[in-house]
């Protein structure tokens, strides 16, 4: 080979490997750039690039302006919940059948209390959700890992419940399917372990991401409403409490993933969230739990820790949506003064 082919021949292995490597660390991110665009063309391009499908009752002509490149599907799901000024969740729905999971899809995303869905939902308290801010997240949600417990009955609503208190998951099935098992769940991320554990129940799973429309008074990084209320077709309720111990196994999983040198100090720190948890949540009255509330705000690190969560939310915002945030603020508070 003489010694222009040779080095055409480098060239052109240089430039394949480079363009490999260039796939390879864009696969499976999400590309955004929309100004003022109707939600459901968003929406559109969201579902075929993650291939997740997203279940709203917002107007799907809302303007939307979001601007993300190449990154994972997780900070694409932040950036369209600012955008859209929401807060959603990952489901995953469940059925004994097609037409129990058609009839189950048609309900969301908030299905009445007289529909015959059951949702079992377990939110980290917006109060202790500074323990995770800083900590890794999986770059799909969809790839957070359940591993059942040896000790549950082989039913499918107990295997359930352990999910989603140990994983940040909504999942939703007809009230009466409580099917038993034949042989125990296996481990594994939720886009595969849940499927399989309908699978071996004798029905199906989806995996959906609901984005439900909000009130004028909900915007990222506020608390999430505490009590059960109308807020035009949407019903809210408030979830059942997470057990301290499935906070603290929701922590451990994100500290896994960071370098060894610093999971001592981060275990440390969830492990003071959690014993705060576990106070705040044996009190019995209301009174009790905001004066135990009022205690954790007034510690410093868990301040700052809230104030960069909420930065983050704001930081995702377009300026003019936060100019209008404000606006509304303003209003809102002197509407109640004028009351």
């Amino acid at each position: 080979m003489t010694r222009p082919k040779l080095l055409l021949s480098v060239v052109g292995i240089l430039a394949l490997t480079w363009v490999g490597l260039w796939i390879a660390q864009g696969w499976g991110t999400i590309t955004l750039v929309f100004d003022k665009k109707p939600l459901s063309i968003v929406l559109r391009a969201f579902t075929s690039q993650s291939k997740l499908k997203v279940i709203t009752d917002m107007d799907l002509n809302t303007p939307i302006t979001i601007q993300v490149r190449r990154v994972p599907v997780v900070e694409a799901l932040e950036a369209l919940q600012a955008a859209a000024e929401s807060r959603g969740s990952l489901a995953v729905i469940l059925a004994p059948d097609n037409a129990s999971m058609k009839n189950l899809l048609s309900t969301l995303p908030n299905p009445k209390t007289d529909s015959g869905t059951l949702s079992i939902e377990y939110r980290t308290p917006w109060l202790f959700r500074g323990a995770s801010s800083s900590l890794p997240i999986d770059r799909d949600p969809r790839e957070q890992v359940w591993s059942p417990s040896p000790q549950l009955p082989l039913q499918l609503l107990p295997l359930l419940e352990h999910a989603a208190q140990n994983t940040e998951v909504r999942l939703l099935i007809p009230q009466s399917w409580n099917p038993t098992l034949k042989k125990s769940p296996s481990s594994g991320p939720l886009s595969s372990s849940i499927p399989k554990l309908a699978k071996s129940a004798g029905g199906e799973a989806q995996l959906v991401f609901l984005l439900p429309a909000r009130s004028e008074r909900d915007g990222p990084g506020t608390p999430p409403s505490t009590q059960e209320a109308n807020r035009g077709t949407l019903r809210w309720t408030e979830p059942a409490d997470l057990p301290p111990d499935a906070l603290l196994a929701r922590l451990e999983s994100r500290i896994r993933s960071l370098p060894s040198s610093e999971q001592g100090d981060a275990r440390q720190a969830a492990q003071e969230s959690v014993r705060q948890y576990r106070e705040w949540s044996s009190l019995t009255t209301e009174e009790e739990r905001d004066k135990k509330g009022q205690e954790i705000m007034n510690d410093p690190a868990r301040a700052e820790r809230a104030g960069e969560g909420f930065s983050r939310a704001m930081r995702k915002m377009s300026p003019e949506q936060r100019s209008q945030r404000y606006q509304r603020y303003v209003e809102r508070r002197s509407s109640k003064k004028g009351g």
